[in-house]
């Protein structure tokens, strides 16, 4: 891990003391930090300021959790990146790309609280296992809240729906001589002749 432009190190007197981040953010936010630093193999650079943003998310997701209800229907489009981000997740925690892991559960909480909507159980409830190798007494204590008598451990991993994970449009850059003169959106299967 990277400080001050320097690797940490006691000699060079960067060596950031964990208790003082620990009592201040928690150990959850502190933990999902160090995580989203950089890649695992090659660790990150370490700023103060960079551990608010962590907090952040974790305390959205905590409202989003406490703020969940069951009436009405989950919505399509948040569903959809949902899926994606269970994808994503799935595939990247055994290549121990946690970085890009909790950078895409950041990306589906702005999805999922944008406009301040109040999100449903179903668009939630998947996202707290996910979560929880990150930040595990943060999810235990958003899992008990969702009403589970279990530990969220013991929960099964979310699976993902190819098609509800599949984009309803894609988007096509139209160049004319090499410069992109627009973008066309277009549904994933057309073919040439539809998208020309």
């Amino acid at each position: 891990i990277v400080r001050e432009g320097a690797k940490m190190s006691k000699s060079r007197g960067n060596v950031v003391i964990p208790d003082q981040y620990i009592d201040q953010w928690g150990a959850d936010t502190f933990r999902t930090y160090l995580m989203f630093l950089g890649p695992f193999e090659e660790g990150g650079d370490f700023r103060d300021s960079g551990i608010s943003g962590v907090r952040r998310f974790l305390d959205r997701l905590w409202t989003s959790v406490a703020e969940c209800d069951d009436s009405g229907e989950p919505e399509a489009a948040v569903m959809r990146k949902l899926h994606q981000t269970i994808r994503k997740v799935g595939e990247d925690l055994p290549r121990l790309s946690y970085n890009t892991a909790v950078a895409a559960m950041m990306e589906y909480v702005n999805t999922l609280r944008r406009g301040e909507r109040t999100p449903h159980r179903a668009e939630v409830e998947p996202l707290v296992p996910m979560v929880a190798p990150f930040a595990p007494h943060v999810a235990e204590e958003m899992w008990e809240r969702l009403g589970h008598g279990d530990s969220v451990f013991a929960a099964p991993w979310p699976r993902f729906d190819p098609e509800l994970a599949a984009e309803e449009q894609i988007e096509i850059a139209v160049q004319v001589n090499g410069r992109t003169r627009g973008r066309v959106h277009v549904a994933p299967d057309a073919g040439e002749e539809a998208v020309l």
